[in-house]
């Protein structure tokens, strides 16, 4: 049975077998022997200590499980080997030493294994230009999704490229002397060695990254589109006079269109923003401000299902309220014996106009590039009656009865009287602002007794007539 002892690590605490204590604490001795007794050698043992724990701590997250030596060795193997950290001032035993530990004149192209996201060839050039990769990826997923062949491009530069595996490649990567900070905080910062299983599963991630970057993208851009240039681009496409702008005016006061469109924008703009977070979480890695992001879209994102329902509350409310307007007319009685029910020439023919949306006797038209709201009356003729007269009855809805009479005040229903003719509009409109409130009109035509009725053949589908004295 092994011997477990308990040790502290930059402030954390771990148990650990005896025989892997040992072989850590003569790395650390002989690390703290190359790096001297100076200010900078017992920072940079900080660092390494620092990073020792952190190491651990992946793998034994509390102090019940003991470091084993295997743990141990693998460390040492994260972390180089004691001579990686020999300093420039210490003095080398042969020209060979010296030699080989020489700082490059100048940089040299690698890829970064340590830092990489596929294949390391961004790292390796952010480090080449001291730059920051995350500057390269941009533009190679930008390229990507414009032109599409990037991707082929950073295939050659994978395999164009060598990757930095020794210690020397390495320096010559970055840079910088062997014995300096930078480069001792480099190898105390090493990620550990890539697992083969892991590489697949970040591959795997990256690439789904990349696709919900670009899906998040397309669709945010088909958003934004949808709820701005909507117009301009049925313009372009259908032809002047084929769409008309702000249909939306229809249905929505002007108050309730900005709640109305800023609602639908954050419902379905803040998930696609997500998406596309997660996507550059996904290929790029970062850490800092994840929980403020999320925090912050799921409160506007709440706001704006808000602003929907608060949307659709209001409009509902518009027809709460119902009123009529009701108009009754005198008309002649003619001398002949056939009363003609015709169409007003002035009426808006059959079939005219581009329909846009039609419900319960309502439809918007575009007529002359114009807006226009009509509605088919409803037209009831009652024959054997004791007089001649007309009765418009125009219904409405709105958020009160006195609104609700406002709105069948708008109403237009015409009718003129030549003679024996009666003429009646075809369609009644709704004058601007013309908004959808269940707006309705209602005709009762009382024929005098003896009288034959003739309806012409473009309002035969609207007029009912009945034998029945009214």
């Amino acid at each position: 049975m092994k011997k477990t002892v308990h040790i502290n690590i930059a402030g954390h605490a771990f148990s650990i077998d005896e025989d892997a204590y040992e072989k850590l604490d003569a790395y650390l001795k002989a690390v703290e022997n190359k790096l001297g007794n100076n200010e900078e050698a017992r920072e940079t043992l900080d660092d390494i200590n620092l990073r020792i724990a952190e190491l651990f701590r992946g793998v034994h997250s509390d102090a019940t499980s003991a470091i084993t030596l295997t743990d141990v060795e693998e460390v040492i193997k994260t972390l180089g080997a004691p001579t990686d950290y020999e300093t420039p001032d210490e003095p080398d035993d042969t020209n060979e030493e010296k030699t080989k530990f020489e700082p490059p004149l100048k940089k040299q192209l690698y890829r970064d294994p340590d830092n990489r996201v596929l294949g390391g060839v961004c790292s390796g050039l952010g480090s080449y230009f001291g730059v920051d990769p995350i500057i390269f990826r941009l533009l190679f997923i930008v390229a990507t999704v414009l032109y599409g062949t990037s991707f082929l491009a950073y295939l050659v530069l994978w395999i164009a490229i060598p990757k930095a595996v020794t210690v020397q490649q390495r320096i010559m990567m970055m840079g910088g002397a062997p014995g300096s900070d930078s480069w001792r905080r480099r190898q105390v910062n090493r990620p550990p060695g890539n697992d083969p299983t892991n590489s697949i599963i970040r591959a795997f991630a990256v690439v789904f990254g990349i696709f919900l970057i670009i899906v998040s993208f397309i669709s945010l851009t088909g958003l934004l589109v949808t709820l701005t240039l909507t117009d301009v681009l049925f313009s372009s496409f259908l032809g002047d006079g084929t769409w008309i702008s702000q249909l939306d005016t229809l249905f929505l006061m002007p108050d309730q269109r900005l709640t109305a469109f800023l609602g639908l924008a954050l419902t379905a703009g803040i998930p696609l923003l997500v998406l596309f977070y997660l996507g550059m979480h996904l290929v790029f890695r970062f850490k800092k401000g994840g929980p403020a992001f999320l925090v912050t879209s799921l409160i506007l994102w709440l706001a704006g299902i808000g602003l929907v329902i608060y949307s659709g509350v209001n409009v509902a409310t518009d027809y709460a309220g119902k009123n009529r307007i009701e108009e009754t007319s005198d008309l002649r009685v003619p001398t002949s014996d056939t009363i003609y029910i015709d169409v007003n020439q002035s009426s808006l023919a059959l079939g005219k106009g581009e329909s846009f949306f039609s419900h319960d006797g309502l439809s918007v038209r575009n007529y002359d590039n114009q807006l226009t709201l009509i509605g088919t009356p409803d037209i009831e003729v009652y024959k054997n009656a004791d007089h001649f007269k007309i009765t418009v009855r125009k219904e409405a809805r709105g958020k009160s009865s006195e609104r609700a009479g406002e709105n069948a005040a708008r109403i237009e229903f015409f009718h003129l009287q030549n003679d024996s003719a009666l003429m009646l509009d075809r369609y009644f409109n709704v004058q601007n602002p013309a908004l959808i409130r269940n707006q309705k009109v209602f005709v009762e035509i009382e024929v005098p007794t003896g009288k034959e009725v003739k309806i012409a053949e473009d309002l035969k589908y609207l007029v009912e007539v009945s034998d029945d004295q009214y």
